[in-house]
């Protein structure tokens, strides 16, 4: 096969794909599925890894997940926001999300980093999080070490429950 027809393969094997999952999975992504819900979720079987692709695709398309924070410019200024183990914390991220809005509110997330460093750092920092919690973070591509969620309702759970379970230093990001 020459390079245009594997090119072509590639797109029509994508637009099919599309056309048969591709939508519902951005719309169970939206809803706050896992990657393990989606799996079952869908009417055909779909390997993980296609899943799990798509789900990171579309993450990063609708700006929940980032490779890295703006620039800071004249028009944005970022706010950063230490994760501390104080009762106030949960109510002082909550005031600080109220403040920036929710699309302007972010997690910074090394598990990109501890999933190549050793499956037992990973276990022990995610010993804190729920079932579902962890199956949330494990079915996203964490392909950089250091990443940015978007403080969703989930996420801002999650965080806070990390910083309380961790040793680790949390940051967090408004502008």
């Amino acid at each position: 096969m020459d390079g245009k027809e594997s090119y072509f393969q590639a797109a029509l094997s994508d637009f099919t794909f599309d056309v048969a999952a591709g939508g519902a999975i951005r719309h169970l992504t939206d809803r706050g599925y896992s990657v393990e819900q989606i799996m079952r979720e869908l009417s055909y079987p779909v390997p993980r890894a296609r899943v799990e692709k798509a789900v990171y695709r579309h993450l990063l398309e609708s700006r929940i997940l980032l490779t890295e924070l703006p620039t800071e410019n004249n028009a944005v200024r970022i706010k950063f926001l230490q994760g501390d183990k104080s009762a106030h914390f949960p109510e002082k991220l909550a005031n600080a999300i109220a403040e920036s809005g929710e699309k302007n509110a972010y997690m910074e997330c090394p598990f990109g980093a501890w999933m190549k460093k050793d499956e037992r750092c990973l276990e022990q920092n995610f010993a804190c999080l729920t079932g579902r919690e962890r199956e949330y973070l494990l079915g996203i591509r964490w392909e950089k070490d250091i990443m940015y969620h978007r403080l969703n309702d989930r996420m801002r759970e999650i965080g806070v429950k990390l910083v309380r379970g961790t040793e680790e230093a949390w940051g967090f990001y408004f502008w």
